[in-house]
């Protein structure tokens, strides 16, 4: 198999962040996850509405992390979307014949080596760093180790309609060198998650696909869960939820990540060090939502109540979060990224 030459996995918590960090590192560049997920745009939260189906689907990190990244720290990259398989896949291997892993945008549901369940909505993210005719290598950082994956089972993941339609997209870096200064991609990456949370229309960036965004999107479910307990089986969407809330064991819709971006990066851009502790502790209470979601997914009959209470819980978490990211917009500015 061909590989690529010298790279190294390492697992994380969040499939995007973690590929940046691998890749980056690969190359020689010094940025942690965390880092990574900051610069990138941090959390978020999309809602999707199912037009013949009661319940709603959302995900809690930004649909282009990856893409602003480079784009911040003006890394030179190409990303690659809606080719045939076929020119795909030959550009994506000639990417690993010159020692360059591309990262691939996939379907987590087609990726059986993930735990079972719905999946996250995708796309989710994975390098590539080695290939034959059969099969491919992923570095996909949300397992411990590196997977193959048989070429028809890559040609199912990498194309999909579901949610987010993708076509065989992929991003390699055309250029090892950054030529934007790290502090300001850090601080337009902690600004653009605190507009995007507080005004998502100001922000020049496209979730792919209809519903609502940031803290609207976050009250709303919160609405729509307080009335799930009306339902007479709320297993499929208490278990999306959970889904999204703990995708890939991180448990805390990645507002525990977003804690160590502002820490570490806060340092950089000269923001109060409780910002970084007040959003440490709204990823525990996420924590604890799904917990209770997990307590009703185990009841047989769970009383209306256990959802009013947990949507109650939501709603606060929404309260703390605005105050957080206002405060964040008001050290960093509010101009939409």
């Amino acid at each position: 198999m061909e590989r690529v030459d010298g790279y190294d996995h390492q697992p994380g918590s969040h499939c995007g962040a973690g590929a940046l960090r691998n890749v980056t590192d690969y190359y020689e560049m010094d940025y942690t996850e965390a880092a990574c997920f900051g610069i990138g745009g941090g959390p978020a939260f999309v809602l999707y509405e199912h037009p013949d189906r009661p319940w709603v689907t959302f995900r809690t990190s930004p649909l282009w992390l990856e893409r602003a990244f480079f784009e911040r720290l003006g890394i030179p990259h190409t990303f690659r979307a809606g080719d045939d398989f076929e020119t795909a896949w030959a550009n994506v291997t000639g990417h690993i014949d010159d020692d360059d892993p591309p990262i691939l945008f996939l379907d987590p549901g087609s990726l059986d080596y993930l735990a079972e369940g719905p999946g996250h909505v995708p796309p989710h993210a994975a390098a590539v760093v080695g290939y034959d005719e059969e099969a491919v290598l992923l570095s996909d950082a949300s397992v411990p180790s590196l997977q193959e994956l048989s070429r028809e089972s890559l040609r199912e993941a990498w194309s999909h309609d579901r949610f987010v339609p993708i076509e065989n997209e992929y991003l390699v870096v055309t250029n090892a060198r950054a030529s934007e200064e790290g502090n300001d991609a850090a601080a337009a990456g902690l600004r653009q998650a605190a507009t995007y949370m507080l005004a998502p229309l100001e922000v020049k960036r496209d979730a792919r696909g209809p519903g609502e965004e940031g803290l609207p999107a976050l009250r709303s479910f919160a609405d729509y869960l307080g009335t799930w307990g009306d339902r007479s089986d709320s297993t499929r969407p208490v278990r999306a939820a959970r889904q999204a809330i703990d995708e890939h064991g991180e448990g805390t819709a990645y507002r525990g990540l977003f804690a160590e971006s502002l820490a570490e990066l806060g340092q950089r851009t000269g923001l109060p060090r409780e910002l970084a502790d007040r959003m440490d502790d709204v990823g525990s209470e996420w924590r604890t939502v799904a917990e209770h979601l997990a307590e009703i997914d185990d009841r047989e009959n769970p009383q209306p109540g256990s959802f009013e209470e947990t949507a109650t819980f939501v709603a606060d978490i929404a309260d703390q979060e605005e105050s957080i990211f206002s405060a964040l917009r008001r050290e960093l500015g509010d101009r939409g990224e």
